[in-house]
This record gives C-alpha cells, sequence and structure tokens, in this order.
C-alpha cells in the first residue's frame, strides 16, 4: 500500500511539472571564432534572442589534443537585455610565439532568469559550441589547408598525415578507391602535425586504395566540395 502511494504521488508530481522546449537564446555571429596572434586576442557578438533578459554563460574549452595556448575570456558571465547583443571578448596568452594554428572550442549558453520560486516549469537550454582557430603571426592564410594532408597505406592500415602548419576540418566520412568502400576517419580535426588512423566498415587485407574521396570543409565548417587525393604505398 505505501509503495503504491510513493507511486502515485510521483507521477502526480511528474504530471504538474512542465517542460518548456529546447531553445538556444543566445546565438553568436558566426559559426567560428578566428583568433589572430597578432591582434593578442579577437571578439565575437552574440545576441539574446529571447524577449526577457537573459545571463550569458562563456566558457572555453581546451582540447586533450591541444591544450596550449591559453585563451581567456574577459568576462564569463554577463547579463544581455532583451533581444539585445553582447560583445565578448578573448584574449591570448602565450609564452612564446606560434609555429602553428590551434584549436579550441568555446561555449555560450543563455539562462533565463527565475520570475517565481514557486514555478514548476523547467527550461531546457542549449548550448551554441563552435571551434576557435588560433593563428600564428606572419602565417599566411590558406584556403585549402586539406591539399597539405598526406594519405599512406601499410598493408591493411591506412592513415592520413598532416604535415603543415594549418589546422584541417574534414567530414569523418571517407570513400576508398576504386572500391568506393566506406571508411571514417576518427575526428573531424586534424591538428598540425598530427596523424589520423582510417578505420575501414569492412577489413579487406590485401586491397590496394589507390585514392581517398573527402568532403572538404571551409574553417567554418561549410562543406566546399569533395576532393579525390592520392595514398603512397
Amino acid at each position: 500500500m505505501f509503495l503504491r502511494t510513493a507511486i502515485k504521488k510521483t507521477l502526480l508530481l511528474l504530471l504538474s511539472i512542465s517542460i518548456t522546449p529546447a531553445f538556444s537564446i543566445m546565438k553568436p555571429e558566426s559559426s567560428m571564432l578566428f583568433i589572430n596572434e597578432e591582434d593578442g586576442g579577437g571578439s565575437i557578438n552574440v545576441q539574446n534572442v529571447d524577449p526577457e533578459e537573459a545571463l550569458l554563460y562563456v566558457k572555453i574549452i581546451d582540447l586533450p589534443d591541444d591544450p596550449l595556448p591559453k585563451l581567456l575570456v574577459t568576462q564569463p558571465v554577463m547579463r544581455v537585455g532583451a533581444e539585445k547583443t553582447q560583445r565578448v571578448r578573448f584574449i591570448l596568452k602565450n609564452d612564446r610565439p606560434l609555429e602553428h594554428e590551434h584549436l579550441k572550442r568555446v561555449t555560450f549558453e543563455g539562462i533565463r532568469p527565475k520570475n517565481n520560486e514557486e514555478s514548476n516549469e523547467i527550461s531546457i537550454n542549449i548550448r551554441h559550441n563552435i571551434p576557435i582557430i588560433i593563428h600564428p603571426k606572419g602565417l599566411p592564410i590558406l584556403s585549402e589547408p586539406w591539399k597539405e594532408l598526406s594519405w599512406e597505406q601499410n598493408g591493411s592500415e591506412i592513415k592520413v598525415i598532416n604535415p603543415g602548419k594549418y589546422v584541417v576540418r574534414l567530414s569523418q566520412n571517407v570513400k576508398l578507391l576504386p572500391s568506393g568502400r566506406s571508411a571514417t576517419l576518427d575526428k573531424s580535426y586534424i591538428l598540425p602535425g598530427q596523424t589520423l588512423n582510417i578505420k575501414a566498415d569492412q577489413n579487406k587485407t590485401g586491397e590496394k586504395v589507390q585514392k581517398v574521396s573527402i568532403q572538404t570543409l571551409s574553417k567554418y565548417g561549410y562543406e566546399t566540395g569533395t576532393v579525390e587525393m592520392p595514398v603512397a604505398h
């Protein structure tokens, strides 16, 4: 009897709670933040698209394979008026000149203020999570950094190497030619000097891959087309 009563009360409580649809109230103006070492930092506009004032939380995420240099947000929490735009500024902290590009991520989350402490309404917020590319002073801008990638096959193992100084963003889906078999990259980015292994859907030993077909992405994450690149043996 006690268990039945407890379950009934729990169900009534759940029914009394309303969940508002998931919605992102803070929207950055760009899908990528570009930081130039020469400028010592950078900035991006973030708009509160909600009709109410809200708090903006900004958090920088250091990737495990690229923790340096340090990038700081000058004001990680700020109040943004209804339908207003806030300029978010970042400061680059590096002890020595950068030799190649670096990659980080940053999240923007809006929190609505609680209007009524007795309210049973639960609001679900969506964070915007965008990449940050930190560009060294004096390094030319390269619009097609994937051209510097080299692809190698050793037996049944296939890998891609980035010998250049640029962060390369790619779709993780790769097609092996001439067989047309699908394969997958470990990550959607390749850091300077990094090597990634390719995982094929079916392991066929002895298959000689002549080329790979890849979907290239711009620094802002937009698809720029499909290209074929040779595979060395």
